[in-house]
Formats: C-alpha cells, sequence, structure tokens
C-alpha cells in the first residue's frame, strides 16, 4: 500500500452520502438538537472540509459517520449502500476516524506493535508472517521509523503520537479518513507537518477526507470543497475557493472575516458579528442565524431558509439573501 500509486478514482462518484442526519441529545435544559437535518456527499478521492464554530455539532455529525453515534433519523450510505444501526466489520473498516487528542485515543499499555498487531489479526488483513512487515510499511507511511514500533506512546511527542494514530487507522485500509481536529492538541510547530501528511496521504492511497478544522488556512489549502455549520445545520456548501472568495451566507463571511491575517495594506477589517450563538436547548425560530445577523429581516425570524444554489454561484446557501454577494454589514 505504501509504495503503490494512488488507486484511480471518480472525482464525480458520490463516495459517502450523508442525508438528512439528526441527533438529539437529552440535558438538564431540555432537549439538545445537536445535529439538524443535515445532508452531505463525499466524493471518491475527494478531501471535503467541515468547519464552525464549537459546538455546532461537526464532531456529532463525524461520529455519525463512523458509526461511533447512531443518529435519531437520517441515512449514511456507502457506495450506494446504505449502512445499517448495526455496521458489519467490513463497514467499520470502510470509515475510520483520527481523535482530536492523541494523549487519549491511544492505550498506553500497548506497544505500538502490539496495537498495530491486534488489528490486522482482528480483521485477518495480513497472514500472520506478514504482520511484522506490514507494521513497518505502516511507519513508514506516516514518516516514522521502524524503532518506533517498540515503544509506548508514554514515549513519544504529540506529533509523533498522531502520527501513530494516522497509522492505527489506515491499518484496516479504510476508504474514508475522519480527521477530527487533528492538530488542535499539538505544538504550533509540528501541526503543518501533520495537516500535509494529511495531504500526502490523500494523494498517495487515494482515500476520501473528512476534515474537520478550525484552521481556515489549512481548510483553504487541503480541501476540495467545504461545509459551513451552525447550530446543528449546514448553512452554505461548495467548492473551496467559491466559499472564500464568494460567500453568500451571513455566517460564513463572518467567520472568514474574523480568521487572523496579515493586511498589508490598511488595517484589518473585523466581523461585526453581534452576540454568541444560541443555546441548543432553545434554537431560535425561523433562520437560526436571525439574531445575530445585521441583514437580517422580519422574515428571517419566522421563515426557515431552505439550502439551495445561489444565483450566479457555484455555493448552495441557507440565507433569504443568499443572491446577494456581499453583506457589508457584517464587517468594518
Amino acid at each position: 500500500m505504501s509504495g503503490q500509486p494512488a488507486p484511480q478514482v471518480d472525482a464525480n462518484a458520490n463516495l459517502l452520502e450523508v442525508e438528512d442526519l439528526s441527533v438529539t441529545f437529552h440535558s438538564h435544559g431540555g432537549p439538545l438538537k445537536a445535529v439538524d437535518s443535515v445532508s452531505l456527499s463525499l466524493h471518491a478521492g475527494e478531501t471535503l472540509g467541515l468547519v464552525g464554530e464549537s459546538g455546532c455539532g461537526k464532531t456529532t455529525v463525524a461520529k455519525c459517520v463512523a458509526g461511533l453515534q447512531r443518529p435519531d433519523t437520517g441515512r449514511i450510505s456507502l457506495d450506494g449502500i446504505e449502512l445499517a444501526q448495526r455496521r458489519t466489520r467490513s463497514e467499520y473498516r470502510s470509515v475510520q476516524i483520527v481523535f482530536q487528542d492523541p494523549y487519549s485515543s491511544l492505550n498506553p499499555r500497548l506497544t505500538v506493535r502490539r496495537a498495530l498487531t491486534e488489528l490486522l489479526a482482528v480483521h485477518r488483513l495480513v497472514p500472520r508472517g506478514r504482520a511484522e512487515a506490514r507494521c513497518r510499511e505502516l511507519m513508514s507511511l506516516v514518516g516514522l521509523p521502524a524503532g518506533a514500533l517498540d515503544g509506548y506512546p508514554s514515549a513519544f511527542s504529540g506529533g509523533q503520537r498522531q502520527r501513530i494514530a494516522i497509522a492505527r487507522a489506515l491499518a484496516v485500509e479504510p476508504r474514508v479518513l475522519i480527521a477530527d481536529e487533528p492538530t488542535s492538541s499539538l505544538d504550533v510547530s509540528v501541526q503543518a507537518t501533520i495537516l500535509s501528511l494529511f495531504a500526502d496521504l490523500q494523494a498517495r492511497l487515494g482515500i476520501s477526507v473528512l476534515l474537520i478544522s478550525h484552521n481556515l488556512a489549512a481548510v483553504r489549502h487541503l480541501c476540495d470543497r467545504v461545509a459551513v455549520m451552525y447550530l446543528g445545520r449546514i448553512v452554505e456548501i461548495g467548492p473551496t475557493e467559491a466559499i472564500f472568495t464568494d460567500a453568500r451566507h451571513p455566517y460564513t463571511q463572518a467567520l472568514l472575516a474574523a480568521a487572523p491575517r496579515i493586511a498589508p495594506h490598511g488595517p484589518l477589517t473585523r466581523s461585526r458579528l453581534r452576540g454568541e450563538p444560541p443555546s441548543p436547548t432553545a434554537i431560535p425560530s425561523g433562520c437560526p442565524f436571525h439574531p445575530r445577523c445585521p441583514r437580517a429581516e422580519a422574515i428571517c425570524a419566522v421563515e426557515l431558509p431552505e439550502l439551495a444554489r445561489a444565483r450566479g454561484s457555484a455555493l448552495d446557501a441557507a440565507c433569504h439573501f443568499r443572491d446577494e454577494r456581499r453583506h457589508p454589514e457584517l464587517v468594518a
């Protein structure tokens, strides 16, 4: 796998499809709508970015896709075949997740070799005599020496642990790899190397990647398309460059305006987004974003906008004013 070219994939084929996914948790404050009617697709060989403020439901979507969270309603399909609530072993193998914190996602009692060989044995991926060679291949694939196989997680840095976690996910030969904030707990100095590793693996192996991140610069660099979430819903989705240059939803525009960057000429523009996100136990009527949106009008408080294509754009946006190119009220 490590020395072979990436398999040929049809970039227009939907490998993974999520339709009308909803998840509600029960809390002391009442029902908490974590995910509300989310639909998205992941093409073969594509990297899709999922962005939004903390608590908007990104990780819950990821856990549902990986089979770690049971949705209340909705449908998740792989190659057009719906994945059942109780997945088969091969279905679990097809979608793997790399978690945010490499310090808690690895078993401290297992050496790297044992963690990998147990996976290979349980899933019967290679003959017993080839397990050692496969472990060495996986180490090479994530940029670690073969000697790392003898170490325990405590012997490695955060970046090295995340590489081991990636190797563990790749050991079962997934078709979809979910990266849930894979660099947020790492030092800034190693974040770029881990993100570059994901890009290299996607190119070499031809796998599809769902990247959840707050790092908008990384999303722009790595992703083919971007989906923006707010209060459990997809509010805008489309090609990456269109999102960054022609965003139609006021929340997306405010999110981009708030991203830190260097301004070579004149002062930085800053988001004029007001207030904090409402509680998911008390989601506003109409458009959930309207209490914070300077562009909001009366219709926004009573009618939920559909996610539809904006005029003259490649983007789908859930906004009553999606056909307007800019909302200058959001920045100053």
